[in-house]
């Protein structure tokens, strides 16, 4: 007969497949089973599939890739190309006469006998139940199985009902709003002030003098180029009633950004509206864009002149400007600058010196001191074809400086007597302020500061009720509670684990509420 194939995989256990040969309604079955089966790690496992067959009458065969599985299959003989049609008969007294043929195994004597059957048939055994003991193994052994099993299964439901009861959690994320705060106050500055005084807006001062060193290094801004300079004529208009007299050194024409000198000293210009021709100009810096067209007006700068309507214009185009090659020069203009810009940070430089030597962070403003440059010098000439230069300056600095501390005390104290109770200052923000002595006295031992202060407020969250509020909410539920309080700017909710938890669990302590700032 035809037997029916059953595959098991790894997680099909030796109690499966005795259930299986049980509820069969065939002849017999040939389990396939996966290489590295629970059923295979034991011989004796197949000896009990074996007896199990043979007590209900099934044919049992097992087929496998398991290499190591097979061999224990040979030697049981339960592979399906291996068939035996065995006859269980009952057991007789055993006297001194020698066993009859036949291979005796344990209660039962069986006597082979191979049929030969196609490759998709098994020849069915007979057999007959040697007898109550075997009987009695077999069903103590299927107890043991079915035992194991209904406690495999307690363990399973109570580890299934503890994870739907213990494992559910909800983490909420709240974040509170926070917004910038900008304040401005006037606050005193005293060197008679011994403390802080926060309800006067009064700090303590300390008047210092420093002389301070620095040299800095700075790029040069003037240009020189290496072409020829344009040349011609022009004629003054002189609109004063006066006669006038022009040196060369001290006088410039400027026309389309570009600068003229006389070729030499002009004089006998008359005024009152009188025209004198022919002089001679010469553009300060070579270059084809010094090619000034015919009738350009000329503004004529000079300190003996002031504002007087005096000008020039060329009659004729000025010509032989070419363009070489720019070069950088240091100027006057370059000294100027660099020397102002020197002078604001050398009061830095002084209020670094006295905290260090004061042991606090001391501040002092360039509108709180005077500076007096006692030397400066650069180490480059004027007109010097070089790209930068190094500039030293020595001066002194004297002024009325501050703690930045005691600043930051006074203005913070004032902000929380009038901030609303639903707010509050975060100590861990980052406050920043500008300050400019508004006025302050010549000895400079006192002056009042304009201050500009800029801190963090953020809103007080009350989380102490949020969890019994949020329990058995789902996720909607959660963000329309928290999101309609004017402090909850964003609300972000997560259940675990996802597979099965919709909603925030009822037990105590398994919802937790995280609270943090909008940046």
């Amino acid at each position: 007969m035809s037997l029916k194939i059953l595959k098991l995989n790894k997680k099909n256990d030796l109690v499966e497949a005795v259930k299986q040969i049980k509820s069969l309604k065939d002849d017999g079955v040939v389990f396939e089973l996966e290489s590295g089966s629970a059923i295979l790690r034991n011989q004796n496992h197949l000896r009990l599939l074996k007896k199990t067959g043979e007590i209900y009458g099934k044919e049992v065969k097992i087929q496998t890739s398991d290499e190591a599985g097979m061999q224990l299959v040979k030697k049981v003989g339960m592979l399906p190309g291996e068939v035996t049609s065995v006859k269980a008969v009952r057991p007789t007294r055993r006297t001194n006469a020698s066993p009859k043929p036949g291979t005796q195994f344990g209660d039962i004597t069986m006597s082979k006998k191979v049929h030969e059957e196609p490759q998709h048939h098994v020849v069915h055994q007979s057999y007959e139940p040697s007898g109550s003991r075997l009987e009695f193994e077999i069903a103590k052994k299927s107890s043991k199985f079915s035992k194991f099993f209904i406690l495999i299964l307690v363990v399973v439901i109570v580890a299934v009902f503890g994870a739907l009861v213990l494992l559910p959690k909800a983490n909420v994320k709240v974040t509170a709003r926070s917004e910038a705060i900008s304040r401005d106050f006037e606050v005193s500055v005293d060197k008679e002030n011994k403390a802080v005084n926060a309800s006067a807006l009064s700090i303590p001062g300390v008047v210092v003098s420093k002389e301070v060193s620095l040299t800095k290094t700075f790029d040069t801004t003037g240009t020189k180029s290496s072409g020829t300079k344009a040349t011609g004529t022009v004629t003054i208009v002189n609109n004063t009633p006066n006669t006038l007299t022009l040196k060369a050194a001290t006088t410039t024409l400027i026309a389309n950004g570009k600068k003229f000198n006389f070729v030499s000293d002009v004089g006998g210009i008359r005024g009152n509206g009188a025209s004198t021709t022919g002089i001679q100009i010469i553009a300060q810096d070579g270059g084809a864009d010094s090619n000034l067209a015919a009738n350009t007006r000329f503004q004529i700068s000079n300190a003996a002149l002031g504002n007087a309507d005096v000008y020039a214009t060329n009659p004729q185009a000025l010509t032989g400007g070419t363009t070489g090659a720019v070069t950088k020069i240091l100027t006057q203009e370059d000294i100027d600058k660099a020397t102002d810009a020197m002078l604001v940070e050398i009061v830095s430089v002084a209020a670094a010196e006295i905290s260090q030597t004061n042991s606090v962070e001391m501040k002092l403003l360039d509108s709180g001191s005077k500076k007096e440059v006692l030397a400066k010098t650069a180490n480059k000439n004027i007109g010097a074809e070089v790209t930068s230069f190094d500039m030293t300056i020595i001066a002194r600095v004297s002024g009325l400086a501050f703690r930045e501390d005691d600043v930051s005390e006074v203005v913070l104290a004032k902000i929380n007597e009038v901030l609303s109770d639903d707010k509050y200052l975060l100590e861990s923000a980052e406050s920043k302020y500008e300050a400019v002595y508004k006025t302050i006295d010549p000895a400079q031992t006192k002056g009042v500061l304009s201050v500009h202060f800029e801190t963090v407020a953020a809103y007080k969250m009350d989380t102490d009720n949020l969890s019994k509020l949020l329990t058995g909410k789902n996720e909607l539920e959660i963000k329309e509670i928290l999101l309609s309080k004017p402090e909850v700017d964003d609300v972000e909710v997560k259940f675990w684990p996802e597979w099965f938890v919709h909603k925030a669990p009822r037990f105590n302590g398994k919802i937790n509420i995280e609270t943090v700032l909008k940046q």
